[in-house]
Parts: C-alpha cells; structure tokens; sequence
C-alpha cells in the first residue's frame, strides 16, 4: 500500500498541530506556522488570538473584560506586525496605510505618538514643514511602525499630498506646508502635552 506523504493537511489538521503545544504560539512559532501553511493564514491568526484570549481569561488575579481585551488587541498587534513585517515595502510611502498593516487603528496611534487626530492628519497629508518636525516626533513613530528613522524622514521630505489631483487638475500649487508649531497650537491637546511638544528641538537630519 502506498500513501502520499506530499498531501496538504487540512485545516483542522493543521490547527490540532498547533493545539498540541503546551502554551500559545510565541513570535517565532507563529512566524513559521504562517509560513508552512499561508492558505490558513486567517484562521492560524484567528485560533492564535482566541487562544491567548482564552489563556487570559484563566489568570488567578481578578481580571476584567478590558484587561483581556488589551492583551487580545496587543497580541492581534504583534501578529499584524509579524505578517506586515515579512512583505512590507521597503520604503515608507502611505503612512495611513502602515499604520493600518502594523497593528494599529488611529486611535491608538495617535495614543502611542502622543499626538490628535489634526496632528495625524498634516502627518499622513505631509503638511508640515520638514524643518520643524521635532526629532522625537520622527523616533515616535518609528519605534510604533517598526521603521527606521531614516524611512520616516524619507516620507516626511516627499511633497504635500492634500487634495493632491485637485490642485493639479485645476492647474494650481500645490498646498503650502505649516510649521510644527502651528499645528501644534491648534491641536486637541492639553496645554502641558502642547508646551512639552513646542519644547523639543527639530531633528537636524530634516533642516532644509
């Protein structure tokens, strides 16, 4: 009797494989799991995530719907990352969309910048000056999309993109970029977040 030692396992095969384990895929796992089988890629990520939750949920300290959710949301983060990490472009060119394939949704990047959405926004449409873009702005975001610095800046220099085809079909300039501190002091912001903001120094790698 033969048997087809190259047959692809099924789904349900492929998630008892991974339930054999003694605690939830780390990193590593979950990047070689994804890589054997990427046409279960959404499942492996769905059971990865309930298992975590499920993990969460057995702690022996009182725990609350919300601490599971957070460490759902940053397990969801970490796995988004590991995926985007592997095909990503190389070059940063849609911060809204790096931000999305890294994990993240608006708020809680705005959260972990340290910034609002008006912030956001002149960022994603490059409508601040280059020049007066703080350093610790550029290392901000950096660190939560996993670039280099250097990516960041790259994207930041690139020219303003607010109703980029509108202007060109109308045959006008393109949008005059603001300083960081403007934008800044109209920011929702508290007035300590604000000053602290308006305190640091530009990154010199940005001067014109």
């Amino acid at each position: 009797m033969t048997t087809n030692q190259d047959r692809t396992p099924s789904l349900d095969e492929v998630l008892a494989e991974i339930a054999a384990s003694s605690t939830p895929p780390d990193a590593t796992q979950f990047r070689n799991w994804v890589n054997r089988y990427p046409q279960f890629k959404a499942e492996i990520v769905d059971f990865a995530t309930d298992w975590i939750e499920v993990e969460a949920m057995k702690t022996p300290n009182k725990v609350t719907q919300d601490d599971v959710a957070l460490v759902v949301n940053r397990t969801m983060s970490r796995i988004q990352q590991i995926l985007y990490e592997d095909d990503r472009p190389t070059s940063l060119k849609d911060l809204a969309a790096d931000i999305e394939a890294a994990g993240h949704d608006v708020d809680s990047f705005q959260h972990a910048v340290d910034i609002d959405r008006s912030i956001l926004t002149c960022l994603v449409e490059r409508m601040i000056l280059p020049s007066t873009i703080p350093l610790r702005m550029v290392r901000a975001i950096a660190k939560v999309l996993n670039r280099d610095a250097k990516q960041v800046r790259d994207y930041l220099q690139l020219p303003p993109q607010r109703a980029a085809a509108a202007y060109r079909a109308r045959g006008q300039p393109n949008p005059l970029q603001m300083t960081f501190s403007y934008i800044v002091s109209l920011a929702d912001l508290s007035e300590d977040k604000k000053t602290n903001w308006l305190a640091e120094p530009p990154d010199p790698e940005l001067s014109e």
